[in-house]
């Protein structure tokens, strides 16, 4: 019988579990990226609501005068928006001819800016409505959505707010009459700066009603504004903005992409537009007037007049040009109005 010495013979060992500790490492990066992608997520999606709550909430400025500090008769009206029936507060100032009686006959609709109210000190607003009824036009100066004494909605650029103005609209031919001696206005024209400059053209491209239209300052797409505002207000790199934007549709419905003026201003033809903007606008560069009329201009039956205001900047040319701001856009809305000898 023969023997073999266990030193002759090799064992054959298996690994334990059949797993290669290479492949348990793999294993262990792949749960650990996706760790790390679930928790970048997280806090790209949380910083994204956060930005757009900030952009579209901010506290609403109180009125710092109305038009008695003027010396001007006025009456609060209130009337809902259209579409979604916002109550929105405002007055209504009737014209002073030239003969001391007033009128209703032209009322302009004036639209604020961004973050401010019917009044805008900083603008000239109340002051502007002063001027434009002591030359014999109305005026129904009113907050809109979320700011002065309106109800707090989020701010929308003029996506949500045009429903406001065509809500003014509305209440013109339709309303309670605020003064029902002078009767119903007869013809609208319509005032509008910065955001309400482009949130008044968005509206009178679908209110024929809105016989003539004034815009100051008013931005051609509010895009390329949000990309450079959000991060500096934010405080965060650009690659927030998209998160930002999108979060703000998700949570309230806003389409900041569908806020392009320059979309729909030819739709106002044959309405006469004046388009007016400052040299030293930093805010909505000027270029923006250049690309708004152009695109008013592809109307074949398009009335477009510009006027960039030397050294002026955003949404300040009336504070700067004074009686000669007035003496145009009165020149402007009695050719486009025509003139009220009516004395009612």
């Amino acid at each position: 019988m023969s023997s073999r010495s266990p030193s002759s013979v090799m064992p054959v060992t298996q690994p334990q579990g059949g797993v290669k500790p290479t492949g348990r490492l793999l294993r262990w990066i792949v749960v650990a990226l996706l760790i790390v992608s679930v928790i970048v997520t997280m806090a790209y999606t949380a910083l994204s609501i956060y930005i757009a709550t900030q952009l579209v909430y901010v506290p609403q400025k109180l009125l710092y005068a109305t038009p008695a500090s003027l010396g001007l008769q006025f009456k609060y009206v209130t009337f809902p928006s259209r579409v979604d029936q916002v109550q929105l507060k405002g007055w209504y100032i009737p014209g002073v001819l030239p003969d001391g009686n007033v009128t209703s006959q032209r009322t302009i609709i004036m639209v604020h800016g961004t973050r401010t109210n019917r009044t805008d000190q900083k603008a000239g607003l109340l002051n502007l409505s002063g001027e434009l009824a002591r030359h014999g036009f109305a005026v129904l100066a009113f907050d809109m959505r979320g700011t002065g004494e309106s109800p707090p909605a989020p701010l929308s650029l003029g996506y949500f707010e045009q429903r406001d103005v065509l809500g003014a609209v509305d209440f013109l031919r339709s309303g309670p009459i605020p003064y029902p001696t002078l009767g119903r206005t007869h013809v609208i024209g319509g005032w509008g700066v910065s955001m309400g400059a482009a949130t008044l053209m968005m509206a009178a491209a679908q209110a024929p009603a809105i016989r003539a239209v004034v815009s100051d300052s008013a931005y051609a797409d509010i895009i390329p504004i949000l990309e450079r505002e959000v991060p500096k207000g934010g405080h965060l790199p650009p690659l927030f903005t998209p998160g930002t934007l999108f979060a703000a549709k998700v949570l309230y419905g806003i389409d900041f992409y569908a806020v392009r003026p320059e979309d729909i201003v030819a739709n106002i033809a044959p309405r006469p537009i004046l388009f007016i903007h400052g040299t030293s606008d930093t805010y909505v560069p000027p270029s923006n007037m250049n690309i708004l009329a152009a695109a008013a201009r592809t109307a074949p039956d398009a009335n477009v007049q510009t006027w960039l205001v030397p050294g002026a900047d955003h949404a300040q040319s009336f504070n700067k040009e004074g009686a000669v701001y007035v003496d145009r856009i009165v020149a402007f809305y009695n050719a486009a109005l025509g003139l009220d000898t009516s004395g009612k």
